[in-house]
């Protein structure tokens, strides 16, 4: 039996229509919609930067072995 008090989520199914029935956390969503989410990763933006630093050096590199063997 559930507490009248507490309020529910409230969000509406796809498919139904009919609001969540999960009791809501303090932003006023349960955890399956949108309760724990933070937004996209950080460290995403730093990975990119560091696969792209990477890659320079990689182009660079192979610049590199591509002179030495046609001074050969």
């Amino acid at each position: 039996m559930r507490n009248p008090m507490q309020h529910l989520c409230g969000a509406h199914c796809r498919t139904t229509g009919l609001p969540c029935q999960n009791f809501q956390m303090p932003n006023g969503r349960c955890r399956m919609h949108g309760g724990k989410s933070t937004g996209r990763p950080i460290k995403s933006g730093q990975f990119t930067a560091l696969v792209q630093r990477d890659r320079r050096m990689l182009r660079e590199l192979n610049r590199q072995i591509r002179e030495l063997v046609a001074a050969l």
